[in-house]
């Protein structure tokens, strides 16, 4: 099963849409932190990391089955895009994972912000390796 107009694979396509699900799970959580209900907003972002977790593995055996083509071409433009979807993607996940675990990392503003910056850059870079490879 893939989207009519791509050639993806029914995991890509169930990643693609994981990971705007669990963006839209930690949007949910961001308004939840600004109306001080910090509860909800715990549980969402759990929630959202564990998804992304999950997306992860799959994300991560692709890159690592590409990883000699990536290498070979590292100035090419779609291998940079990869590199910096995987770099921004990595980021996000560690920071989420660090909150999730409260270890390492402040439960204060300026970090959750970066985390969140860092996971919606993914998902935009993830988005555009999506139409790269599937869309045309």
């Amino acid at each position: 099963m893939s989207f009519p107009v791509t050639s993806a694979s029914f995991l890509a396509n169930l990643t693609l849409m994981l990971q705007i699900a669990v963006f839209f799970i930690l949007f949910l959580a961001v308004m939840h932190a600004k109306k001080k209900e910090f509860l909800k907003h715990f549980k969402k972002a759990d929630i959202a990391v564990i998804f992304g977790i999950l997306a992860f593995f799959w994300m991560s055996y692709r890159f690592v089955s590409n990883l000699r083509p990536i290498i070979l071409h590292i100035t090419s433009p779609d291998s940079l895009l990869v590199i910096a979807h995987a770099v921004a993607g990595l980021l996000a996940l560690s920071g989420g994972l660090a909150f999730a675990l409260n270890r390492f990392i402040n439960k204060t503003l300026i970090p959750m912000r970066l985390v969140f910056l860092a996971w919606t850059i993914a998902l935009l870079l993830g988005i555009a390796l999506y139409a790269l490879y599937y869309m045309t």
